[in-house]
């Protein structure tokens, strides 16, 4: 079931990377709130308590994208912190997955610096 899980996991990764690095980060909007809400149950099952901050700052991420208006300061600071808590994750996340776990906080620091 673990390897299950890892698997899962590593999809979820590379799905969120490429996303990210798409270069649409408006075109995200509309499935963005399922992939959150997607990360935040993954985050919160891990057991891992390092990983609670990064589960509170994606529920802030989801409230600013919620509504006919996106809050796109938070949604910027959010992502910014969401880069930075990940890569700092990455120093401990298990061997096989630190490389795509420094890429997810790469691709997120990127796409917060690409918000105006």
């Amino acid at each position: 079931m673990q390897e299950e899980s890892k698997f899962t996991g590593t999809a979820q990764l590379d799905a969120t990377i490429q996303a990210l690095q798409g270069g649409n980060l408006a075109g995200l909007a509309p499935q963005a709130s399922s992939n959150i809400q997607n990360w935040i149950s993954t985050l919160q099952n891990s057991n891992n308590g390092q990983l609670s901050g990064i589960a509170s700052e994606l529920e802030r991420l989801n409230d600013a994208l919620s509504g006919s208006s996106p809050d796109t300061l938070q949604v910027q600071q959010s992502l910014k912190t969401l880069g930075e808590h990940t890569m700092r994750a990455a120093e401990s996340a298990d061997p096989g997955s630190q490389e795509k776990v420094r890429q997810l906080g790469q691709a997120l620091s990127s796409a917060a610096s690409q918000i105006h």
